[in-house]
């Protein structure tokens, strides 16, 4: 079967490959080899648009306010944004919150287990039990012995 498909496939790998040929020397017009200039002039988009941004320099220099005077805009901004006050206020919250922050960190890292007793021979514990004690050894401990 193997071999039966090999002149099929090399036929649409030939059929393929000319379909691209053909598609890609299609796409080209066929018109004379007349070199085509571009355009000359004082009429070209480039100096139509460097002649409207002159036009626009000049009357912003001309009607932009002086650095002395309040223009609109900067009344309108000043009218708009939040206070500085408002933001001292956060400022100094997230400031009280980061040294509280700074604060458990230095003492979570400085924390220590607690020293841990350990006993060379634990059934020496069972000596100490109250309840081994015979009457009258023990000294009575509370308000109930004065």
């Amino acid at each position: 079967m193997v071999v039966n498909r090999a002149p099929a496939l090399a036929r649409t790998r030939h059929l393929r490959n000319s379909k691209i040929l053909t598609r890609r020397f299609s796409s080209h017009t066929a018109h004379s080899r007349e070199d085509v200039l571009p355009e000359t002039g004082f009429f070209t988009p480039f100096w139509r648009n460097t002649i409207l941004l002159s036009f626009a320099a000049v009357a912003f220099y001309k009607w932009a306010p002086r650095p002395g005077e309040e223009a609109f805009l900067t009344k309108w901004l000043a009218h708009h944004s939040t206070s500085p006050e408002f933001w001292t206020s956060v400022n100094e919250q997230q400031l009280t919150r980061s040294q509280h922050m700074t604060v458990n960190t230095v003492l979570q890292t400085s924390a220590r287990r607690p020293g841990m007793v350990r006993y060379r021979y634990p059934q020496m514990l069972e000596q100490g039990s109250p309840h081994l004690q015979p009457v009258g050894v023990a000294s009575p401990v509370g308000k109930e012995s004065e």
